[in-house]
C-alpha cells in the first residue's frame, strides 16, 4: 500500500467492456492540502465556482469544495482530452447531486465524493451509470453505521473485512455510492440497499446487491479511508487500473 503523500493526484481513464462495446470513463482520487488548492484554484474552477467559493468561510469548507471541484476537473481533462477544464462548471441539481454544465458535452456526467482529507471523481457517459463514495474510518461513526444496517448484513461483515469497522465503513460507502447512482439519495430506506454477494479479487472486494441486481460494488481500503465504486454489474473494468488509486 502506497502512502498518500500531502498533494497527491491519480487520474485513470477506464474503458468499462460490455457486450456492446466498450464505455469510456474516468476517474480522479485527489489529496492537496487546502494552501495549495487556493494557489491554483484559478486553474480549475470556473468563474461562477471562484465567485461562490469566496462566500465560503470556514477552512474545512472551502478545503472539500476545492477538493472535490479538483477530482472532477482533473477526471474531465482526462475523458476529454481538448477540454478547458475552466469552462467546465459543477453545479447542484434539484436533489443536490452535481450536474456538469459544459456547453457542447452532451450526457457527460460525474460523481463526486470527499471527506476533509481526500476526495475522488468519476466521469461517465448517461448511458453508462456510476458513482463514488469515500468515507474515512471512524470508530464512532462505524458504530453508528452498525445501528442501521441489516441483520444480513451483520452477518456478512466479517466476509468484507477482518476489522468490522473498517467492513462497516466500507458498507456505508457502497450504500452511498449506489443512491448516487439511482440519485435518491440516503433519504431512502437504507435496508433497500442492502448487499448480498461478497467476493475479494485482486486487493478489491466486490459486491452485489439484493434489490438492485443490475448493479455492482467495487470497493478498497487505502490510507484509513474506504473507497466505492458502483457501476452495471454486467460491465467488466480491468481492476488492475484501480490499483493506482489504492493511494
Amino acid at each position: 500500500m502506497k502512502l498518500f503523500l500531502q498533494n497527491t493526484i491519480v487520474v485513470e481513464k477506464l474503458f468499462l467492456q460490455r457486450a456492446d462495446g466498450l464505455h469510456p470513463a474516468a476517474i480522479a482520487a485527489v489529496r492537496n492540502s487546502l494552501d495549495q488548492l487556493r494557489e491554483i484554484r484559478q486553474s480549475f474552477l470556473h468563474e461562477k465556482e471562484l465567485e461562490f467559493f469566496d462566500t465560503l468561510k470556514f477552512p474545512k469548507v472551502q478545503h472539500s469544495y476545492l477538493l472535490g471541484r479538483y477530482a472532477a476537473k482533473m477526471a474531465l481533462k482526462t475523458f476529454m482530452n481538448d477540454i478547458v477544464v475552466t469552462e467546465a462548471r459543477v453545479g447542484a441539481g434539484v436533489f443536490q447531486q452535481p450536474v456538469l454544465y459544459l456547453a457542447g458535452t452532451g450526457n457527460i456526467q460525474l460523481s463526486i465524493s470527499h471527506t476533509t482529507e481526500m476526495a475522488i471523481a468519476v466521469i461517465f457517459q448517461e448511458g453508462h451509470p456510476m458513482g463514488v463514495d469515500v468515507e474515512a474510518v471512524n470508530t464512532e461513526q462505524a458504530e453508528t453505521i452498525k445501528g442501521i444496517i441489516t441483520d444480513g448484513e451483520k452477518n456478512k461483515l466479517s466476509k468484507i473485512h477482518s476489522d468490522e469497522h473498517t467492513s462497516l465503513t466500507i458498507l456505508w460507502t457502497i450504500k452511498e455510492a449506489l443512491s448516487k447512482v439511482l440519485k435518491t439519495g440516503l433519504m431512502t430506506p437504507f435496508h433497500l440497499y442492502e448487499i448480498e454477494d461478497i467476493e475479494h479479487r485482486e486487493d478489491a472486494i466486490i459486491c452485489r446487491f439484493i434489490n438492485f441486481p443490475q448493479y455492482q460494488s467495487i470497493s478498497w481500503i487505502s490510507n484509513g479511508h474506504a473507497w466505492s465504486l458502483v457501476l452495471p454489474k454486467k460491465s467488466i473494468l480491468d481492476l488492475t487500473i484501480l490499483k493506482s488509486l489504492y493511494l
